[in-house]
């Protein structure tokens, strides 16, 4: 049995790796403390936070984790640990997630240099993350691109219902508590017009501003204000049709792996990681916004903030009418939404989003940490 000293973030991620393990692994997870983490009793607590603050100054703005445990490996949601001497794993959604991007070149020297020295594995949530930490640290990145494998999340698989009949009126569901920053107006627009020809439903769960809500008030749309109820969550999924949710600043997506267990054909935004989830005409339709959170070579532009004030201010009308005519393609076709609802189920059911195929890679990279740990026989 191999045993994981588990640092668990709020995602909903890591509550998939947490709960549904690979067989010959048992995951504890560790409390968050302030300044170190782990079992170790209170005095130890702070020589750890001594050591802690005195390596922060050596090696600058990278996220490094101080964690001791009893268990064959850490694995660590996001960051570096401290620790070179036990095995360690983290993930990464983006090279954000490991140091701070400002960072000058010594710190990524030095960083680099500390992961070189750890029997770890570094876990990118998808290739676009990959290339963000390539591009990040430049040529050097070779030197520890063995560190590296790409892990994709995975979603554990419901009950579906039975399927409605296609005379029925096509229910489109946007989920999501960021409105400015996931194009919750465009969505809004671009169904405001569809609604004037076709008998359909949204069903639209944000923070939705009291002026924007008052402006569609007459359309066939439900307003509901988060946050909800995970259940309420779950029903709605059920009783969907189509999932729609554009993005301009997510650099993964979990809400669409959860939508496409459901059997749901998705419209999304061609963003950062979401090609990798949302494949065009297979899964689900994609939409190209006029701007993101994202530059060129995948590192951010500005802040989260500063996007959502300028999307405010700045509607996107080239992707109101993609998104309108992605929408109308799936009103109008039952056999494409029904194909594209199937094939999102089956990546998440037994293909790359699945937890069979996520476990395959863990135990692998698990088994790899731990041989490299053990002493060369003479």
């Amino acid at each position: 049995m191999i045993t994981i000293c588990f640092r668990k973030g709020g995602h909903p991620a890591y509550n998939e790796i947490f709960n549904y393990p690979p067989s010959g692994v048992k995951y504890k997870e560790i409390k968050f403390l302030k300044g170190a983490e782990g079992v170790n009793p209170p005095f130890l607590h702070k020589l750890k936070r001594k050591a802690h603050k005195i390596y922060k100054k050596l090696i600058g703005d990278v996220n490094l984790i101080p964690i001791s445990c009893k268990e064959d490996i850490i694995y660590s949601c996001g960051g570096l640990m401290a620790s070179s001497s036990k095995p360690w794993v983290t993930d990464a959604e983006h090279v954000s997630s490991l140091i701070n991007i400002e960072a000058s070149r010594k710190t990524k020297l030095k960083t680099i240099t500390h992961i070189k020295k750890s029997n770890c594995k570094i876990l990118p949530w998808s290739n676009a993350s990959l290339e963000s930490i390539k591009n990040f640290f430049g040529k050097e990145f070779y030197s520890i691109k063995n560190k590296f494998e790409v892990v994709y999340p995975a979603m554990h698989i419901e009950k579906l219902k039975k399927k409605k009949q296609s005379s029925e009126k096509i229910k489109f569901l946007y989920i999501n508590r960021v409105f400015w920053g996931k194009c919750g107006y465009e969505v809004l627009e671009a169904f405001n017009r569809l609604a004037k020809k076709y008998d359909t439903e949204l069903i639209f769960v944000s923070n939705t501003p009291k002026h924007i809500e008052k402006k569609f008030r007459n359309v066939n749309i439900k307003f509901i204000h988060t946050p909800i109820p995970r259940r309420r969550v779950l029903e709605l999924y059920k009783d969907a049709d189509v999932f729609v949710l554009p993005t301009l600043f997510d650099t993964f997506g979990f809400v669409y792996l959860e939508a496409m267990s459901y059997g749901l054909p998705i419209i999304a935004t061609n963003v950062f990681a979401v090609p990798e989830i949302i494949q065009e005409n297979f899964n689900g339709l994609l939409v190209t916004p006029e701007y993101s959170l994202f530059s060129r070579n995948l590192l951010f532009k500005f802040s989260t903030q500063k996007l959502y004030e300028y999307a405010k201010t700045h509607p996107q009308k080239k992707l109101i009418n993609q998104l309108e005519d992605k929408m109308k393609i799936l009103i109008e076709n039952t056999k494409e939404r029904k194909t594209y609802g199937k094939r999102g189920r089956d990546l998440v059911e037994k293909g790359k989003f699945s937890i069979s195929y996520r476990n395959k890679q863990l135990k692998r990279i698990y088994e790899e940490l731990l041989k490299h740990t053990q002493p060369i026989p003479s």
